[in-house]
C-alpha cells in the first residue's frame, strides 16, 4: 500500500461543534516507518513501536482559530502490519493526548478510521466532545474571539529551514485579524458535535507540499482582509 493509500485508508473522522465557524482548510501528511523528528510538530520525535508498520501523521491546517490567524493541529495513527489501528493521539495546544481511552463518549475506530473531537474554535484534538469542558475558558475563547496573525512553529525562525520567519505580518494585518475574528468568526459553542467529516474529504497532501503553500495562504488572507477593512 502506498503512502497516499495508507493516508486515505486510515483518515480520521473529525467531529465539529454544530456552531463552529472556522472550516478545516487543508491537511498534510507524513508516514513514519521508523522513529524520527516531526517536521510539522517541531520538537516531537514520532515513535514507531516495534510491533507497528508505521505511524501516519496528519497535520490539520485552519486559516484561523478563534484567537489568531493560522492554526495547525495534528493526529497520529499507529498502524499494525495487518493494517489495524494500534494507537492514536491528537495534539492539544502544543502537547498531545491519547484518542483511544476507555472513557464515556469516546468512540472506537470505525473500519480503521479514528474518531477525533475538535475543540470549538481552538481546534485542539480530543477523544470525546465532553472533554472540552476541562479546558479553561473554552466558551469565552469562542464568544470573545479576536487575535493577531500567529507565526506558527514550523514557520518561525527557530524551526524553519531558512532560519527566518516564513511570513511576517504587519501591524495592520494584526488589526484586521482581530476585527475579522471578533465581527465574523465569534460564536457560541453548543458542544453538539454533530458535524462530521473525514480528513480524506479534503485531499491530504504530503507535508512538504502543504508547508510550501501555507505562507502564501496566509499572505492571501492578509490581502483579502486589507481590502475588506481599508485603513483610513
Amino acid at each position: 500500500m502506498t503512502d497516499a493509500e495508507l493516508v486515505l485508508r486510515f483518515a480520521p473522522i473529525l467531529h465539529f461543534d454544530r456552531a463552529e465557524t472556522i472550516p478545516l482548510r487543508a491537511a498534510g501528511y507524513t508516514v513514519f516507518r521508523e522513529t524520527a523528528r516531526s517536521l510539522s510538530f517541531p520538537g516531537r520525535f514520532v515513535p514507531v513501536p516495534e510491533n507497528a508498520a508505521c505511524v501516519i501523521e496528519y497535520a490539520l491546517f485552519w486559516l484561523y482559530d478563534s484567537q489568531h490567524m493560522y492554526d495547525l493541529e495534528h493526529i497520529w495513527v499507529t498502524v499494525s502490519p495487518k493494517y489495524e489501528v494500534l494507537n492514536a493521539e491528537g495534539s492539544f495546544h502544543g502537547k498531545y493526548l491519547n484518542l483511544l481511552p476507555e472513557l464515556p463518549g469516546c468512540l472506537p475506530p470505525a473500519d480503521g478510521h479514528v474518531h477525533a473531537f475538535i475543540q470549538p474554535g481552538k481546534h485542539a484534538v480530543l477523544a470525546a466532545g465532553a472533554l472540552t469542558r476541562l479546558v479553561p475558558n473554552w466558551r469565552e475563547a469562542c464568544t470573545e474571539a479576536g487575535g493577531p496573525v500567529l507565526i506558527g512553529n514550523p514557520f518561525s525562525a527557530r524551526w524553519s529551514p531558512s532560519g527566518k520567519d516564513l511570513f511576517i505580518p504587519s501591524e495592520a494585518d494584526d488589526r484586521h485579524s482581530f476585527r475579522y475574528l471578533r465581527e465574523t468568526l465569534s460564536f457560541v459553542p453548543t458542544l453538539d458535535f454533530s458535524r462530521t467529516m473525514s480528513v480524506g474529504d479534503i485531499s491530504p497532501e504530503p507535508w512538504p507540499v502543504l508547508f510550501d503553500r501555507i505562507p502564501g495562504l496566509i499572505a492571501a488572507e492578509c490581502r483579502r482582509l486589507a481590502e475588506l477593512y481599508p485603513d483610513i
